[in-house]
C-alpha cells in the first residue's frame, strides 16, 4: 500500500502515468506528485468561489445577458436573475463534490486491494498489460473528446441563443465544464477497477473450465505466470471419472473463496467513490430539469433541459455496466448466458467416483450460496438486470417530465 509520500511505489500510480501520463484531472489526483495534486485542488475551489461571486458581482455582460433572455423565455427580470444565481450555486456545490470525489477516487487507487489486483495481474501477464494499457488510453481519449463536445454544444447554443454576449454565455455556465469534466474521467477510474477484477474472474472461469479439458488435480492446474494450460482435447464426459481425482473441487472452492475475497475488498475499496458520483449524477440531472422548468415558457430550451437530465442519468447508470459484467460472469443463472454457475453446473451429471462427487456436491453448495460479484451499499449487487430495470423506470418517466415542464404539449 502507497502513500502520498511515496507515490512512485505505487502500482497503480505507474501503470496510470505509462498509459496515459500524469496529468488527468481524476487519476492524476492518485499519481501525480504534490504539485499537480495542489493545482487541481486549487483550480476546482477557484471554479467553486467563482460560480457563487458571480451573481452577486453581476457584470454588465451577466446583466445584459440576464435581460435578453428574460424577455426571450417570456419571465421576469428577477426571476431570470434568481434562475441563474441558484443554477451557478449548485454548480459550484457540484464542483465541491467532485473535489471530495476525487480525494475518495485517490484514497481508493492507493488501497492494498487494488495494489495487489495489479500486482498479481499485470506484472506477470504482458499481454493483458499491452491491452489493458491501450483499454485505459482509448477509455481517456473518449472523455476527452466527449469534454470537447460538451464545450462546443455550448458554443454553438451561445450563438443560437442571440444573445449580446454570447461567448460570455459560455464564460458563465463554465463551472459546469469541470464538473462533467470528472464524471468522465470517473468512467475512466471505473473501466480501468473493473477490467482488474473481471481478469481476476476470467483466471477461475478458466480454471474451472480446464476441469473438463483433461486438467485436474491441485497439480498441473497452472502453468507458467499462473495461466491455465489447456492444450489437452476436451475429454468425453464418460472419461472424466477417470480424471477427476479427490481434491480437486476442494482447491477449486478454495480458489472461489480467494476470488471472493478480492471482490468484495475492491468494491469496498470503491464504494464511497462510486456514492459521491452517482450523487453528482443525480444532482446535475436535477438541476437540468429545474432549470427545463424554470423555462417553461419557452417549448425548445425547456424540452432540450429535460432531455439532458434524461442523458445524464442514463450515463450514470451505463456507467456501471462494466461492474456488471462482473456480477454476471460470477453468478448468472440466464439460460446460454457465460457465468462460472452455468459452467459448474455442466459438470452435475457426469460420473465421479463417490468421494469426488461429495466434493462436487460442496463445491456447488458454495457457488450457489455465496453471493459473487460487484455488491455498493445503494445498489445492492450490481448487475445488469437491475441497470436495465433503471434505464426503462427513466425511460417511462420521461414523456411524465416533458409534460410537466411543458416542454412539447403547451407553451405559457
Amino acid at each position: 500500500m502507497c502513500n502520498g509520500s511515496c507515490n512512485e511505489l505505487c502500482p497503480v500510480a505507474k501503470l496510470c502515468r505509462e498509459a496515459i501520463g500524469g496529468f488527468s484531472a481524476t487519476l492524476a489526483w492518485g499519481t501525480s506528485d504534490r504539485r499537480v495534486q495542489v493545482f487541481h485542488i486549487l483550480c476546482l475551489l477557484c471554479v467553486g468561489i467563482y460560480a457563487i461571486l458571480l451573481p452577486w458581482m453581476r457584470p454588465q455582460w451577466l446583466v445584459d445577458n440576464i435581460y435578453a433572455e428574460a424577455t426571450k423565455v417570456g419571465n421576469s427580470v428577477g426571476k431570470q436573475r434568481g434562475i441563474f444565481q441558484v443554477a451557478v450555486l449548485v454548480l459550484a456545490v457540484l464542483n465541491f463534490m467532485c473535489l471530495i470525489m476525487l480525494g475518495l477516487a485517490s484514497r481508493a487507487m492507493k488501497s492494498e486491494a487494488i495494489s495487489r489486483l495489479i500486482d498479481e495481474q499485470l506484472r506477470e501477464n504482458e499481454k493483458f498489460r499491452s491491452h489493458f494499457l491501450k483499454a485505459l488510453r482509448t477509455s481517456y481519449s473518449i472523455s476527452v473528446l466527449l469534454l470537447l463536445l460538451v464545450v462546443f454544444i455550448y458554443g454553438i447554443l451561445s450563438r443560437l441563443s442571440r444573445l449580446p454576449h454570447p461567448s460570455a454565455f459560455v464564460m458563465g455556465w463554465s463551472p459546469a465544464f469541470f464538473s462533467a469534466w470528472a464524471l468522465l474521467q470517473m468512467l475512466t477510474f471505473i473501466r480501468l477497477l473493473a477490467a482488474l477484477a473481471m481478469n481476476k474472474v476470467e483466471c477461475f472461469y478458466r480454471e474451472l473450465e480446464a476441469t473438463g479439458n483433461g486438467i485436474n488435480g491441485v497439480n498441473g492446474i497452472h502453468g507458467i505466470n499462473g495461466s491455465v494450460n489447456a492444450s489437452s482435447a476436451c475429454l468425453e464426459a464418460q472419461d472424466f471419472a477417470e480424471t477427476a481425482v479427490p481434491g480437486h473441487w476442494l482447491h477449486l472452492l478454495r480458489e472461489h473463496q480467494k476470488l471472493l475475497r478480492h471482490l468484495k475488498a475492491m468494491s469496498s475499496a470503491i464504494s464511497a467513490t462510486v456514492l459521491v458520483f452517482q450523487n453528482v449524477v443525480a444532482g446535475s440531472s436535477l438541476l437540468s430539469l429545474w432549470v427545463a422548468r424554470a423555462y417553461q415558457k419557452d417549448a425548445l430550451p425547456s424540452t432540450g433541459y429535460v432531455l439532458l437530465a434524461f442523458t445524464m442519468m442514463c450515463s450514470g447508470i451505463f456507467a456501471m455496466l462494466p461492474l456488471a459484467y462482473i456480477t454476471d460472469l460470477c453468478q448468472s443463472r440466464r439460460l446460454g448466458r457465460r457465468s462460472l454457475l452455468n459452467l459448474a453446473d455442466k459438470y452435475s451429471g457426469w460420473p465421479m467416483s463417490a468421494e469426488v462427487h461429495a466434493e462436487y456436491m460442496r463445491f456447488m453448495q458454495h457457488m450457489n450460496m455465496a453471493e459473487a460479484g460487484i455488491y455498493l451499499p445503494n445498489m445492492g449487487m450490481v448487475t445488469r438486470a437491475s441497470l436495465t430495470n433503471q434505464i426503462m423506470f427513466y425511460v417511462k418517466v420521461l414523456p411524465l417530465a416533458l409534460a410537466l415542464t411543458l416542454g412539447w404539449w403547451r407553451r405559457g
